[in-house]
Formats: structure tokens, sequence, C-alpha cells
């Protein structure tokens, strides 16, 4: 019962982060004004942005910045970003922030291992071998 139930949110779990990657795939660039920085720590670096889309809707949003060349922007530069087309406030990344990848690589590895552990636990049972020198001493 437990592995159907994983199988089962991990086939769930693979099918939203394609969408996710799909969606984010159709979405466009767009030149942004830093409008904050926050510095947590020596690689930790957050950014508030605000941005015009294809659509002409104003948008805001916060991330942290995973590109190395935009680690030292303050506030006033502007960087470019990529928004995904369904949810463009939402979904914001720097362009060149690959990391979305590993959220459907970890859903197929988690997929692989839930199947294989479903076909154990599924399969049927094999007969016993025979025994040949049953009732000898």
């Amino acid at each position: 019962m437990f592995s159907a139930f994983c199988l089962v949110f991990v086939i769930t779990l693979t099918a939203l982060s394609t969408w996710s990657l799909v969606d984010d795939h159709r979405g466009s660039e767009a030149e942004a004004t830093v409008l904050d920085v926050e510095h947590r720590g020596e690689r930790k670096t957050f950014v508030t942005v605000q941005f015009n889309t294809s659509g002409g809707e104003v948008c805001e949003a916060d991330f942290r910045v995973a590109v190395d060349a935009n680690r030292s922007v303050t506030t006033g530069d502007r960087i470019r970003v990529h928004h995904s087309e369904s949810r463009p406030c939402l979904s914001v990344r720097e362009v060149g922030d690959h990391s979305r990848w590993y959220m459907i690589l970890i859903a197929a590895v988690l997929l692989t291992a839930f199947g294989i552990l479903a076909y154990v636990a599924w399969r049927r049972p094999r007969p016993p071998l025979p025994l040949r020198y049953a009732g000898m001493p």
C-alpha cells in the first residue's frame, strides 16, 4: 500500500515539475531594476526587482541570486530576469540560472526508485523449487 502511494505521489510530482519547466520555457526575458539587496552570509544574496512583462504588466519579485556575475549588484542596477508565461510575477529567476532542472532530475530519480520498489512488491511470487532429495536421510 505504501509503495502504491509513493508511486502515485512521484508520478504526480514528475508531471507537475514537467509542466512547470514547460511553462518556464514558454516565458520571456525582461530587463529588471534592482530595488533592494540583502546579503545573508558569504554566498547568499537576495534581491528584489521590478520589471515590465511583454504583456505590459508591472511585476515585483524576490529571489536568491544564483549567477556569480549578479552577486555584487546594488540598488538601482539593472539585471536580466526570466519569468514564466502563466505566472510572470511569481516565477522569476535570473537569466543564466538553471537550477530548476534539478527538480525534474530529482523527480525522475524518485520515479525510477519507486517504480522498482513497486515492481518488487507487486510481482508474482515464484513457486518454490522442487525438492530433489525429499525424504532422503
